[in-house]
């Protein structure tokens, strides 16, 4: 009787991890968010001139690229004055831009950009140690 306990004790162990291990699995599988895709040079260029980047939390401000290889970056407004100009670059998969004065930390940077879905994205600073994000945006057509 006391082995027949312990059997059962054992099987009924081992089944529940085994539901447990299934169950996070299956939250894993369909729960997850798809992974971000980075974008090449050419599809971060054609991204750029597609239309105004309107960042998610608006200190990071409204980026406008030119074809002139001019950026100007409005805060709080999708029309009127540049709050700051500047020039940007792509090379290879990065884009590099330089204010002429807008932030110390961020007058003058580079980052990646990965498609997120749903016309969201995402900047990732670019030739630090550590890879973090600079902000969010969705392009304004």
């Amino acid at each position: 009787m006391i082995d027949d306990y312990k059997l059962y004790s054992n099987n009924f162990q081992i089944t529940r991890q085994v539901y447990l291990v299934l169950h996070l699995m299956l939250g894993l599988i369909f729960c997850s968010p798809a992974l971000a895709q980075e974008l090449d040079g050419g599809a971060i260029q054609k991204l750029a001139l597609q239309g105004m980047w309107v960042a998610e939390h608006p200190e990071f401000g409204n980026w406008s690229w030119k074809e002139d290889k001019t950026v100007c970056v409005r805060v709080g407004e999708t029309e009127g004055k540049c709050w700051d100009t500047g020039t940007w670059a792509i090379n290879d998969n990065v884009i590099c831009y330089e204010f002429t004065w807008w932030g110390s930390d961020t007058r003058k940077n580079c980052f990646t950009t990965q498609a997120l879905g749903e016309g969201r994205y995402e900047t990732l600073y670019h030739g630090g140690a550590m890879v973090s994000t600079f902000f969010y945006f969705k392009v304004l057509e």
